[in-house]
């Protein structure tokens, strides 16, 4: 059996970060090292816990992204992050490519919109099950018989969503093809994008659900009974529709490289090269758990 475990890898570096570094941990030339170890051990659990025989990480863009076009508010960019971040995720960047792991992303969109194809590549060769390890909402539109969504909790261990789960206990409760239909309406706000103004998740996905897609209800808005919310979704339809487009996975952006179903098997790296950098970070305790 053949399991590739996707990582979102910015999302899943920056929660190690914020889980590490109440344990200071530094290398012997001083720089700090506690979102690296994190980071290994984040996905190394997941690589053990969930029997992953491959490894893909997935990056943002390094040319922008091509939403900011359709939206220039799209995802604001943070003022201020430490100052100890952008070192340690260059390092853990290193330290993926010391583990053998396949590392791709999608020129001009974001690492969902990579995640979403690398998906996709392993599904059409014959991977028998493909674990998107994200907090991101959005991948919960990639659910499907052997697409599994892996969110990580608070504390450890995450949760996991398959069709079912996207639809019965996720914030969209709609079918995964439906996901960017409910966030077209009520927005996004980590992303940037508001939505259809007045229109929250309690009207959203019943919305969705009734009528199919967001086409299909401003085909059918003279269906919708209660005036205050078609009023507002008439109002909103030009909302609407620009933050479905910003909410709709590129599934088919070109992958850099090119996925290769034979990157990233476990257990192929150079073990001996993976544990002297890791020594050499001050980090000999990882070594062992090399996989």
């Amino acid at each position: 059996m053949r399991r590739l475990l996707v990582v979102d890898f910015a999302n899943i570096a920056h929660r190690a970060y914020f889980a590490g570094r109440g344990r200071p941990a530094f290398a012997p030339d001083g720089r700090p090292t506690f979102l690296v170890s994190t980071f290994l051990r984040f996905v190394q659990a997941r690589i053990r816990e969930e029997g992953a025989t491959h490894v893909a990480l997935a990056f943002e863009s390094t040319t922008g992204s091509r939403r900011r076009e359709i939206d220039p508010s799209y995802k604001p960019r943070k003022a201020d992050e430490p100052g100890d971040l952008l070192p340690q995720l260059r390092d853990a960047n290193i330290a993926a490519g010391r583990m053998g792991w396949a590392r791709y992303r999608a020129e001009g969109w974001e690492a969902d919109d990579a995640m979403a194809g690398i998906a996709d590549a392993a599904v059409a060769v014959g991977f028998d099950d493909v674990l998107l390890f994200t907090a991101d909402h959005d991948l919960l539109g990639m659910a499907g018989e052997r697409v599994t969504v892996l969110r990580p909790r608070a504390g450890g261990g995450v949760d996991r969503y398959g069709p079912c789960e996207v639809e019965e206990r996720s914030p969209y409760l709609v079918p995964p093809a439906l996901v960017a239909h409910v966030k077209a309406l009520i927005g996004d706000s980590t992303d940037g994008y508001a939505g259809v103004r007045g229109i929250g998740p309690s009207v959203a996905p019943g919305l969705v659900r009734r009528f199919g897609s967001l086409a299909a209800l401003y085909e059918q808005i003279d269906s919708v009974e209660a005036e205050g919310v078609r009023r507002r979704l008439i109002a909103g339809r030009e909302d609407a529709f620009r933050c479905l487009d910003l909410a709709t996975l590129r599934r088919a952006a070109p992958l850099s490289p090119a996925f290769d179903p034979e990157a990233g098997r476990v257990g192929a790296h150079d073990r001996e090269r993976a544990a002297a950098w890791l020594s050499a970070m001050g980090l000999p305790e990882l070594v062992r758990t090399i996989a």
